[in-house]
């Protein structure tokens, strides 16, 4: 079998130094235009691919970019996964996926520490983790997207959570709705938290007080936002809306709400948060908080490549809005925003 050609062969190809040759590949300016192109032409009539960790191991860059994320089937965590891919893909960059849901945090932590990419996009920061300390202490360049942690010294794009929370409860006390239900998660991260707080205020301040029995903390599956709107819609006066802080649930109750007869809008109004494409679909046509997911991702990944060409400079924390998209969900009511 005949073997690849070395970088020395395609110097000798080319007429020009093994050292000459390595610029090229490292697309070092030094080398004047009529060499790259000679050298460029021999590399591409040989077929010349270079081996990946040759070249690491001279440049330093792997080009190659870790991401670690939790419930990659979820549909907002599908769509930020496929966004993340198409835009480092369009920078020559690659990508190495970690679905640390179901891993030890331990043996993450030491992979983290292996610095096998040129640096980390963490999508699932909680509180109670320490996987963005220890990457952040690894010295690879490190970026939170969509969850962010207060009080942390690294780059974060996360979506202003409770202004768009904030919205939504103004959205539905003006809309005449005093008997509202939320529908939230515990909170393992600053993203739940804003969720809620942010429309809690949104009606305090409109004067509407949150019946404690229409307040249910649940999991995340679209079954528990089918049992709690069972269990909301089944008391002797129900909400005649509600407010929960992911799309996926706000599916969940939706369905619930069909299973029980209970029309939406007619009965019940339903708001999510995340604006992921199935909000559009006609069976669910969900009036939702919308994440910018391309934004988050685009403003991230420019920190991201910052920081690995200039690792000492001060952290930046970057909120983009997140605006209310109104659908029939809501009846179509329009938004003073």
């Amino acid at each position: 079998m005949t073997r690849p050609p070395t970088s020395r062969d395609l110097a000798r190809l080319a007429g020009v130094s093994q050292a000459t040759v390595s610029r090229v590949l490292t697309n070092n300016p030094k080398v004047n235009p009529e060499t790259r192109a000679r050298v460029l032409r021999v590399l591409e009539e040989a077929n010349y691919i270079p081996n990946a960790l040759a070249r690491a191991m001279k440049t330093g860059r792997t080009d190659t970019i870790g991401v670690f994320m939790t419930r990659v089937t979820s549909p907002f965590h599908a769509e930020l996964l496929d966004e993340i891919g198409r835009v480092l893909s369009a920078l020559g960059l690659h990508m190495i996926l970690w679905n640390i849901e179901h891993d030890p945090e331990e043996s993450v932590g030491k992979m983290i520490q292996q610095r096998l990419v040129d640096g980390f996009v963490l999508t699932s920061a909680t509180y109670d983790s320490s996987l963005h300390t220890i990457a952040v202490a690894s010295g690879t360049p490190t970026v939170l997207l969509h969850r962010g942690i207060d009080g942390l010294d690294c780059d974060q794009v996360v979506g202003d959570n409770w202004q768009g929370a904030y919205d939504a409860g103004r959205y539905l006390a003006e809309a005449g709705h005093t008997d509202i239900g939320l529908v939230t998660l515990e909170h393992t991260g600053n993203t739940s938290r804003d969720r809620d707080l942010g429309f809690r205020a949104a009606l305090a301040d409109a004067g509407i007080r949150i019946k404690p029995r229409n307040v249910l903390t649940v999991g995340v599956p679209h079954a528990d936002g089918h049992a709690a709107a069972q269990k909301l819609l089944s008391a002797k006066k129900p909400p005649t809306a509600i407010y929960t802080v992911t799309d996926l649930l706000a599916f969940g109750i939706l369905d619930g709400a069909r299973a029980l007869g209970v029309r939406v809008p007619g009965d019940l109004w339903v708001i999510g948060f995340d604006n992921t494409d199935l909000a559009a679909w006609e069976s669910f046509d969900l009036t939702s908080v919308e994440q910018p997911v391309h934004a988050i991702v685009e403003t991230g990944i420019d920190l991201l490549r910052r920081r690995i060409e200039n690792p000492d400079r001060p952290a930046e924390i970057i909120t983009l809005p997140c605006p209310l998209k109104i659908r029939k969900s809501t009846a179509n009511t329009p938004w003073r925003s």
